[in-house]
């Protein structure tokens, strides 16, 4: 059989053409292409050859070497080419490995139990949508300290939600791993990688290795770590475990991210809906009230909502409506709760700490942000307006002016009828008799 050097170029369109390949890795490819960078190409090839391993198109072959350097070989459907491509060594820098996730083996051995949990991680999915995120991670620790005999598994996410979340061992660690989705990071002895060691030796770990998890558009979602007491405890098998459960934390946390978004979105203003702020409302009171701090809770009501649908039609009513909800969404804090509770009324939950001079500021700034929001739509007369819209607010406060959902809900919504007295477009707080 004769040898023969081929370029990326080559080998795509000998195996199959791009239009074939996922949109994710299409898109990888042709920017490969077009930057031409001999590092970007080789990470293209391995993509693309990873896509047609799961399509079948070819087969992997057992696994050589060319001195230190590994070597993959490759043979496609229907035909006796072998594909071989010679990799660099694994380097990153001292005392860290940047292994390529296409050397690692296609298969692993693992036990039967664990990757039936594994399989099985998505039944919550549709079971409790709101709490899916939280009980995947759970559940991926789980699995992930099974499949690593000795080892613990974590995954931290690039947004936890506000919460505290998992800290990452080293965050420059994590983040080059996010910024080499196609690799994973590999520290055999973190006593010989002084970039890791002071964070690894806080925790107790010898060993760590660092794993990204994206999203199918590229998105980055977290990443994993597999951590260890001892030194090098991990083989390439092992190593193969940890980009699976990467990987699959991913896909789920994307399927939750869905199915989320079917169960508690509002589909007209992309906010959240009633049930989800109903579900949340509490858990931030328990929060507070566990932590011994405050949290607030704002009505804010569209003034004159009805003369928009009257004069120009439900349609301006329902873009006034969006351009309301995207000034308060664009006005809170990160971690704030903005839903539509129905008609033309929005909550926000100020989630804990907030004490009350906070509270008033950010009421004040949002009241603030959609009055200098001007909306643009088109009226019945098939004329282009631009309208004024202002909003009243009514707030309360937990655990000052209530001690329940409901009566924190009765308290705001008495100051909101406060502030809907002319002129309206005003902030006003429940203030409790006497």
């Amino acid at each position: 059989m004769k040898r023969k050097s081929i370029d990326f170029r080559e080998l795509r369109e000998r195996l199959r053409p791009l239009d074939e390949l996922p949109p994710a890795s299409r898109m990888e490819a042709q920017r490969a292409l077009k930057a031409g960078a001999g590092r970007e190409l080789e990470r293209a090839a391995l993509l693309v050859l990873a896509q047609l391993e799961q399509q079948g198109a070819v087969r992997r072959l057992p696994a050589a070497r060319n001195g230190s350097s590994p070597v993959l070989r490759y043979q496609a459907r229907d035909s006796l080419d072998v594909i071989t491509i010679e990799l660099p060594e694994a380097k990153h820098g001292e005392g860290i490995l940047a292994i390529p996730r296409a050397t690692l083996p296609a298969r692993a051995n693992a036990d039967l139990g664990p990757v039936r949990r594994l399989l099985a991680l998505d039944d919550n999915l549709v079971a409790d949508p709101g709490q899916a995120r939280p009980w995947l991670i759970d559940q991926l620790s789980q699995v992930g300290r099974e499949f690593l005999a000795g080892s613990e598994v974590r995954f931290v996410a690039v947004d936890p939600g506000g919460g505290p979340g998992e800290p990452a061992i080293d965050p420059g660690l994590a983040a080059e791993a996010l910024a080499a989705p196609h690799s994973i990071l590999y520290c055999p002895d973190t006593a010989l990688a002084p970039s890791i060691e002071p964070g690894a030796r806080r925790y107790g770990v010898r060993a760590m290795a660092v794993a990204g998890a994206i999203a199918s558009d590229g998105t980055p979602l977290g990443h994993l770590e597999a951590l260890s007491p001892e030194v090098d405890p991990f083989r390439p098998e092992d190593l193969a475990l940890v980009v699976l459960l990467a990987d699959t934390v991913a896909g789920l946390l994307e399927r939750a991210a869905r199915i989320q978004k079917l169960v508690f979105v509002d589909p007209l203003t992309s906010a959240f809906n009633r049930a989800y702020f109903d579900q949340e409302v509490h858990a931030e009171m328990a929060r507070a009230q566990r932590d011994r701090t405050s949290m607030a809770l704002l009505i804010a009501d569209i003034d004159n909502f009805k003369s928009f649908n009257t004069a120009y039609g439900y349609e301006a009513g329902n873009q006034v409506l969006v351009e309301v909800a995207g000034a308060l969404k664009q006005g809170v804090r990160p971690f704030d709760l903005v839903a539509r509770w129905g008609g033309e009324e929005f909550v926000v939950v100020l989630t804990a700490p907030v004490e009350a001079v906070d509270a008033a500021a950010i009421s004040e700034r949002l009241r603030a942000a959609v009055e200098r929001a001007a909306v643009r739509f088109e009226g019945l007369d098939r004329a282009a307006h631009s309208v004024g819209v202002t909003v009243s607010v009514g707030g309360a406060l937990f655990p000052d002016h209530a001690a329940t959902a409901q009566e924190l809900w009765r308290a705001a919504n008495q100051a909101l009828l406060a502030a809907k007295h002319p002129p309206k477009n005003q902030v006003v707080f429940f203030r409790p008799a006497g």
